[in-house]
């Protein structure tokens, strides 16, 4: 038995084996140290905290620290004596975990910079915003006719007659009335020289009117301002009734395009309605312009004749 040992120390202690027992020393030293300094230092030092949350390829993984040290929350390397003696922990619970931070702050420097930054873009997207000067709306002529109308009782002189006054007499407006309408005033010849009436039913004239189309068929007629002109009208009972119509003046102001009314709204329904029942809406050679209530002539130029005083026209049937 000494020999065997004897032949084992000259084995160990001889130069090639030095090396591998220096190895095998130094790895005994090392797990005797490990064993003694592990565990002294785990028993010592607290839980390590962990971060709240980690994902490893896509999988969340929670880790905090437990409120009970004898409850077993993890599987570490180095557990501590508690996690050892502890009460198994089943791998498929969730793992608790940390209350989440107030955002207060970070939501309200958020919506701070927010509001910074359309407060600061606004007034950007409004400078660059191009605006449409407003064109100023281009001036207009509307002429006002100031007439009189009336009848003239027999052997009255015209210049006493009691005639009714019409300050601004609306288009198509008929006189006397609608029901017994001897005229409808047509508007005024662009230029404001003369103004225009359609004669309606059998009337026979006098006066210093300008008959259109013609004297032989005078379906309206001019006058202008300062002239008058004498309608008479024979009706059913044969009482001859003398009307006159006096053009007092014509005058001319400027207006905004806008502010003058479009024709259906300036002129009168009941004149209208007449014209059209009576199948005088068109005028002989005459239409209207773009301005409301003024007439130009339409080529060939209808000829017209100044009426003569005393001279009987009546106007021909239709």
């Amino acid at each position: 038995m000494s020999d065997f040992l004897n032949s084992l120390k000259a084995d160990l202690l001889d130069r090639r084996m030095l090396p591998l027992l220096l190895a095998l020393s130094l790895a005994l030293a090392g797990a005797v140290a490990y064993a003694v300094l592990g565990r002294g230092s785990t028993a010592a030092q607290p839980l390590p905290v962990s971060p709240p949350a980690a994902s490893v390829a896509g999988i969340a993984v929670n880790q905090a620290p437990a409120a009970n040290p004898a409850k077993a929350v993890a599987e570490t390397v180095v557990g501590t004596a508690q996690q050892r003696a502890g009460f198994a922990h089943n791998p498929f619970t969730p793992l608790p975990s940390p209350k989440a931070a107030a955002t207060a702050t970070p939501k309200t420097s958020s919506s701070t910079s927010s509001s910074s930054t359309k407060s600061t873009s606004k007034p950007s997207s409004e400078s660059t915003t191009p605006v449409t000067p407003t064109q100023p709306s281009k001036p207009t002529t509307v002429y006002h006719l100031a007439a009189k109308f009336g009848v003239v009782p027999a052997g009255t002189p015209p210049a006493s007659a009691q005639l009714t006054s019409y300050t601004d007499l609306k288009l198509l407006t008929p006189l006397p009335s609608k029901k017994q309408a001897v005229v409808v005033y047509r508007g005024v010849v662009a230029g404001g020289k003369t103004a225009t009436f359609t004669i309606v039913g059998e009337v026979i004239i006098h006066g210093a009117a300008t008959c259109h189309p013609s004297t032989s068929q005078c379906e309206a007629i001019d006058l202008k301002a300062g002239q008058s002109e004498q309608l008479e009208v024979l009706p059913a009972n044969g009482q001859a009734i003398v009307y006159e119509l006096r053009v007092v003046s014509i005058k001319s102001s400027t207006a905004s395009a806008a502010s003058v009314k479009s024709p259906p709204s300036s002129q009168s329904k009941a004149g209208y309605e007449l014209l059209r029942r009576e199948g005088l809406l068109s005028l002989p050679g005459m239409r209207y312009s773009r301005t409301p209530g003024v007439l130009v002539f339409v080529p060939p130029r209808a000829s017209g004749a100044r009426a003569h005083v005393a001279l009987q026209r009546p106007r021909s049937g239709r």
